[in-house]
């Protein structure tokens, strides 16, 4: 599965790497997919084709500090240049489409929570529907506490410091090839920086005080068995949001477009397009 073209996304920043999928004909509308932390947007070209056979271009990126795009591995200063960041990538995903073209969001893990914080301050020109799959609300993995105060002590003096944390790959899905995918995957990488942990912690805080402000159609696929962001905070998080439909996978770990059963979320993004 391979992209159409791979576009550079301009930011105030500095350009982020991206891939874009288009179907055949004129797309009906767009899907930025934004994905998760240690990880890149080369890990959705399944999802991408799933969104261009549907009749929608699709465009992924890597998020700042990920993959091919610039940054130190897993560091942001700010959250907010997440959010600078996501609003680029929002316009270039506007750019593969005509001007009046339908936005549809859809992040995952670190990805959702990017897409539910930059929702909660309005709503941009163009969108009408966010999909969060799995979105990192609150860790489900248990963190020593001494760890939490040393991120937040390296927060302050060394914002850059790495955390080894080495992901199961059996939390992140039950389907033994892709697990060999995901531990062959050199552009992925396993740690958390300092002040990556305490802008995220936040944008957490912020989310779960300001979800009711989120004023579009929103559909949520959560992992039943997730061990890593906890689906106990997701559907809290959710019943503040307006209209939002709540999907429960039994059984599924964290990466519900990867598991073995991936045609039942797949087949609720395709509804959602339909729909739109």
């Amino acid at each position: 599965m391979t992209p159409t073209n791979t576009p550079t996304i301009d930011t105030a920043n500095g350009p982020l790497y991206a891939e874009a999928f288009a179907p055949t004909g004129d797309p009906k509308g767009v899907v930025l997919v934004t994905h998760g932390y240690m990880e890149h947007c080369g890990r959705y070209r399944e999802l991408a084709h799933v969104i261009a056979d549907a009749g929608w271009a699709a465009l992924t990126f890597d998020v700042r500090g990920h993959g091919r795009s610039p940054g130190p591995r897993g560091y942001i200063d700010r959250f907010d240049t997440y959010m600078t960041d996501f609003a680029a990538a929002i316009d270039a995903a506007r750019a593969l489409a005509k001007p009046d073209a339908k936005l549809v969001l859809l992040g995952h893990s670190h990805g959702g929570l990017i897409t539910l914080r930059a929702l909660c301050d309005g709503t941009p020109r163009g969108v009408v529907h966010a999909i969060v799959s799995s979105p990192y609300l609150a860790l489900r993995l248990a963190v020593p506490g001494y760890r939490k105060v040393l991120a937040r002590f390296a927060s302050r003096v060394v914002p850059k410091l790495m955390q080894a944390e080495k992901l199961r790959v059996e939390d992140l899905t039950s389907d033994p090839e892709l697990q060999a995918a995901r531990t062959r995957d050199t552009l992925c990488f396993d740690g958390a920086t300092a002040r990556w942990f305490t802008e995220s912690s936040a944008a957490q805080d912020y989310v779960l005080a300001n979800a009711s402000k989120v004023r579009l159609p929103t559909t949520w696929l959560v992992g039943g068995d997730d061990p890593i962001a906890n689906p106990a905070v997701s559907r809290q998080v959710a019943t503040a949001v307006a209209g939002a439909d709540y999907h429960d996978y039994p059984g599924f770990k964290h990466e519900v477009f990867n598991e073995r059963e991936r045609e039942r979320p797949f087949s609720e993004v395709r509804r959602v397009l339909a729909s739109c």
